[in-house]
């Protein structure tokens, strides 16, 4: 037998659902007003120092550049990672991506004791290193003109030519003063090094990740198998990471089947990695360092967490999020952090860096000489050849 619900209790139920309706629908309102109000304050605010400016400011300014560094500004203050891109850098990046860069090719740092400047980093395939430039070489003179008697940036200015001009750089090198003659020029640059060091152990050395990476990577195994290598040491000191898809292919080239990594974004959602059962049977060892960043991380972690060869150096940098390029339709874009990187054990780095196995330092000559060392003055490299001769 049913039983009956008297006309107060239903009234009063759905008094009630009104009320939590209304309240659930106030809460919702609220909070849209306090985010409205914010963002029409940061507006008017805005528009207050735009009419102060054209009111009152004196001097002259281009508004599109000043919006641009508006835009870059506030990127900067929220991504540690993320960046404005205008025309001009936008175009750029995109070059970059595929290899292509132009200029010299080269890294120079102030000499405070002399006021020259010294080649700290020769890119390969640049017109710097086609022209016999190399890390460690002093430049004295650029066109003639005294280094020393120059700012640093003018000085560097000097080297910023465009595609097509010829730059004469006086070098001091070994004590000896070189010239030689470097033509700007659009170049790809070559992101893997590599040679045969002794006790047949192949050396392949990955700067950063683009989209020529992976094949380069593995014409250079290739060619230090037939040169009888049967053991590799993979650096990735100084790694700028790069391309996520060059950074899986390698590692699904080097790794058996499993999951390479997992990135995962704002929403929860995932993208997952994985390698097949085709991988590298040499025993393996992988250089990291302060500067391994990002990709390089990620290359590392994965190595580590397959068990797969013994990672030795210093603890990398810890830049466990994956940026993405969101073009904004009018030729400009932003590079945003948009995911967040997990290698194979599901632990991301970020902040933390991936830690190595064995540590071996260098010191604070060895890292400012970095790409003058040689194999023989390489504590780190040496300690890795020693680890697969044992």
């Amino acid at each position: 037998m049913r039983k009956k619900i008297e006309l107060g209790t239903v009234i009063f139920f759905l008094i009630a659902a009104v009320l939590v309706s209304c309240i659930a629908t106030y809460m919702y309102m609220a909070h849209m007003v306090v985010r409205t109000t914010g963002k029409s304050e940061m507006f008017e605010k805005l528009t207050r120092v735009y009419q102060v400016i054209n009111n009152r400011y004196v001097g002259e300014f281009d508004e599109d550049e000043a919006m641009d560094s508006l835009l870059s500004g506030y990127i900067e203050g929220i991504d540690p990672y993320g960046v404005y891109l205008d025309k001009t850098s936008y175009l750029e990046f995109k070059q970059a991506a595929d290899g292509k860069l132009s200029g010299i090719g080269a890294s120079v740092k102030y000499v405070a004791s002399t006021g020259y400047l010294k080649i700290t980093r020769v890119r390969s395939g640049s017109p710097c290193d086609d022209a016999g430039v190399q890390a460690g070489d002093v430049i004295s003179r650029i066109d003639d003109k005294n280094v020393a008697e120059m700012s640093y940036t003018d000085a560097t200015n000097q080297l910023q030519a465009e595609v097509g001009t010829d730059i004469k750089l006086t070098l001091i090198r070994d004590s000896q003063t070189i010239t030689l003659t470097v033509t700007v020029k659009e170049y790809t640059e070559e992101t893997v090094d590599f040679e045969l060091l002794e006790s047949e152990i192949g050396y392949v050395a990955i700067s950063d990740f683009d989209s020529n990476t992976a094949e380069n990577f593995k014409e250079a195994i290739a060619s230090l198998r037939d040169e009888g290598a049967t053991k590799f040491i993979f650096d990735m000191r100084h790694n700028t990471g790069g391309s996520l898809t060059a950074v899986t292919e390698i590692l699904d080239y080097i790794l058996p089947a499993g999951t390479l990594c997992t990135i995962r974004d704002k929403a929860g959602e995932e993208s997952v990695y994985t390698s097949d059962d085709s991988c590298m049977t040499e025993e393996i060892v992988v250089l990291i360092d302060g500067s391994t960043y990002s990709g390089g991380e990620l290359f590392a972690a994965a190595i580590r967490d397959f068990e797969y060869g013994e990672l030795i150096g210093t603890t990398t940098y810890g830049k466990g999020m994956a940026q993405e390029i969101i073009p904004l339709g009018d030729d400009t874009a932003l590079y945003l952090s948009t995911n967040l990187y997990y290698p194979p054990n599901g632990e991301n780095y970020d902040g933390i860096g991936v830690s190595p196995d064995t540590e071996v330092t260098l010191t604070t000559d060895q890292e400012d000489r970095f790409y003058e060392l040689t194999y023989e003055d390489d504590p780190q490299l040496q300690a890795a050849a020693k680890a697969l001769q044992e």
